[in-house]
């Protein structure tokens, strides 16, 4: 009987050591992520993988304080903290491919580990559709026409720039947003302007990009 007795006290013991892990110190949760949906309680992530195109909130649960990051590599991802201290966040952002150690530490020495791996924008992003510029229009004002046509002649001639037009969507697009992303390069294959594409449609049809 009091051997039955002494092993359901370091039952409960052990139990309640457990839970006490589980809801002390810094965790860290994302809003993307809703975990328990009867508790509502997220789900605790030292993982993250992020894009070199973009960046992620992370929430810092169970801190004291003033919150602190840093990173092993600011040549991979880059951190900073909200500048309200009422708000427990951080923010990585992808610099480069690769992996990097994000820590995070509170003002009682509390600290987390994220470990964060960053992807080439392209990995979510397809492409949708390449064009060729073919014609091209060179305006030249404040000179005779003779003159705007011969410098126009030679611009176009002599411009390597702006000849594949390559546009992508996101691969999983589950909301159903369409975005598109631009990149143009020139003759030579460098790429000369790349980033999202924004579109206006004119009321004649045209489009401003």
């Amino acid at each position: 009987m009091k051997i039955r007795m002494i092993l359901m006290a370091l039952a409960a013991l052990l139990c309640l050591t457990s839970c006490s892990d589980d809801d002390s110190g810094i965790q860290l949760t994302e809003d993307e992520v809703t975990g328990d949906i009867i508790t509502g309680k997220q789900i605790v992530i030292n993982t993250l993988t992020t894009y070199t195109d973009s960046g992620c909130k992370v929430n810092v649960n169970g801190a004291k304080g003033k919150v602190s990051a840093t990173s092993s590599d600011d040549s991979v991802a880059k951190v900073s903290c909200s500048s309200n201290e009422s708000e427990k966040e951080i923010y990585v952002s992808g610099v480069s491919e690769g992996n990097a150690t994000i820590t995070v530490t509170d003002s009682d020495g509390n600290s987390a580990i994220l470990k964060v791996e960053v992807k080439k924008w392209t990995a979510r992003w397809k492409i949708y559709r390449t064009m060729y510029v073919v014609n091209r229009i060179c305006l030249v004002e404040g000179v005779s026409s003779e003159d705007s046509a011969a410098i126009a002649a030679d611009a176009i001639e002599n411009d390597k720039f702006y000849k594949y037009y390559t546009f992508r969507i996101p691969t999983n697009n589950p909301f159903g947003v369409i975005t598109k992303r631009l990149t143009i390069t020139d003759s030579e294959g460098n790429t000369r302007m790349e980033g999202v594409l924004n579109i206006q449609q004119n009321a004649d049809n045209t489009e401003v990009w």
